[in-house]
């Protein structure tokens, strides 16, 4: 019984493949057109494209290109809003982590690495220039651990050093997170479990994730919370999750400080609706200020809009930001944000609470790299925000279009870092 979940789960997914638009030749990888991708909780999950698009339809928008060699194994995802390569934005997942990721095997590994919409090989999660996966005898993943430019292991920006999985008879896995010092990890930060039972549903899509200690008992942590439940669709994308105790009852826990989330996506799955829930099932604000939210894109799959409502789902502010509306203007091929800026419940700009600006104006150079970020207030002066103090950034660039430094300035045009 070891690992017949996962085998069926990976032997489904393969099946499922031939749902998406492939694009081949002889010379060139087998190619998939998504418009996201499935949800992950964990870098032991295989990344999946959810959504198929056809080629026609993913040029006319942001999507993913999942490659595949002639052995059917994945060798690189990419993000694109038409043809131009764009860093991956809302439809990420947790892992999804760059432009183009690029997936090399060996007998006994996995290595994936991470490259700029410039095509040059970047840094992720801190300074981890690849990640390297252990397979056992049987071709599962047993560990993971991050190397930097010079190949030496490092931590990444989650302080995690190495997982290592088990498997179980019963088809659950152990998840353990180590760091540099061989402590334990939490699965990210705000997020305290730290030893994990993992669970899958039939499509290998994590189902329920449960905090033990080393006997293998639940643990409920500081929140009160020792399990997470989640539902997904079919396509792997977020439905409901829901915080259980030890006696697998509802409890606001984690991060969010509730007890369950609930999500509503539209046909490209991206997120329309959010609310958040008590143990009893009645509407309440999380930790971060938001009880409900809904969502709007342009025909190319960016958020242009976000507005946040109460209990009783009227028009509401932002518990600590205070502002209901925020708006984004991109340019006319979609790929460049021309602005951002708050509003209240009448639609008249407001600034932001906590950072003291009501729009954001990005201008661009030459090359179309982001040159200057300005904030203003609500007669469009430019203002010092309350948390960095700054009233604009302007960034620099390598010769090959990295971004290399970044001086901010006052309203004043004083350089303060």
């Amino acid at each position: 019984m070891k690992r017949v979940f996962l085998i069926m789960a990976m032997t489904m997914f393969f099946n499922g493949m031939v749902k998406a638009s492939p694009e081949s030749n002889a010379l060139e990888p087998v190619v998939y057109y998504y418009s996201t991708v499935a949800f992950v909780e964990t870098p032991l999950t295989y990344l999946k494209g959810s959504i198929p698009l056809s080629k026609e339809e993913a040029l006319q928008r942001n999507h993913y290109r999942f490659s595949y060699d002639e052995l059917h194994r994945l060798t690189s995802i990419s993000f694109y809003n038409g043809n131009t390569p764009r860093d991956p934005n809302h439809t990420a997942n947790h892992f999804i982590l760059a432009h183009r990721m690029v997936f090399t095997y060996e007998s006994d590994k996995e290595m994936i690495t991470f490259y700029s919409t410039k095509g040059k090989q970047i840094d992720v999660m801190g300074n981890c220039r690849e990640f390297v996966y252990q397979l056992d005898d049987n071709g599962f993943r047993k560990s993971l651990h991050f190397a930097n430019g010079e190949g030496e292991k490092v931590e990444n920006a989650w302080g995690i050093y190495r997982y290592q999985w088990t498997y179980l008879d019963h088809g659950g896995v152990i998840e353990d997170r180590f760091d540099k010092v061989g402590k334990p990890a939490s699965i990210r930060p705000g997020f305290k479990f730290f030893r994990l039972r993992l669970y899958f549903n039939s499509l290998g899509h994590i189902a329920l994730m449960q905090n033990i200690d080393k006997d293998g008992n639940l643990t409920e942590n500081g929140s009160g919370a020792s399990q997470d439940r989640i539902t997904l669709n079919a396509e792997g994308n977020f439905y409901q999750w829901e915080v259980l105790d030890n006696d697998s009852e509802l409890e606001k826990g984690n991060g969010p400080n509730v007890a369950i989330g609930i999500l509503e996506i539209n046909k490209y799955g991206y997120e329309v609706r959010m609310e958040q829930r008590d143990e009893n099932n009645k509407p309440i604000y999380n930790h971060y200020g938001i009880c409900r939210s809904r969502t709007i894109y342009d025909r190319f799959g960016n958020i242009v809009e976000r507005r946040f409502y109460d209990e009783e789902d009227n028009p509401s502010n932002h518990k600590f930001a205070g502002y209901h509306k925020l708006k984004i203007k991109w340019d006319t091929t979609g790929n460049r944000r021309d602005s951002l800026s708050y509003y209240d419940v009448d639609d008249k700009p407001t600034e932001h609470h906590t950072r003291g600006y009501q729009k954001v104006e990005y201008a661009y150079n030459d090359k179309n790299l982001l040159e200057k970020i300005s904030y203003l207030d609500v007669h469009g002066n430019l203002v010092n925000r309350k948390d960095t103090g700054a009233a604009y950034m302007v960034y620099g660039y390598d010769d090959n279009g990295q971004r290399s430094a970044v001086t901010l300035f006052d309203s004043t045009g004083k350089i303060i870092r």
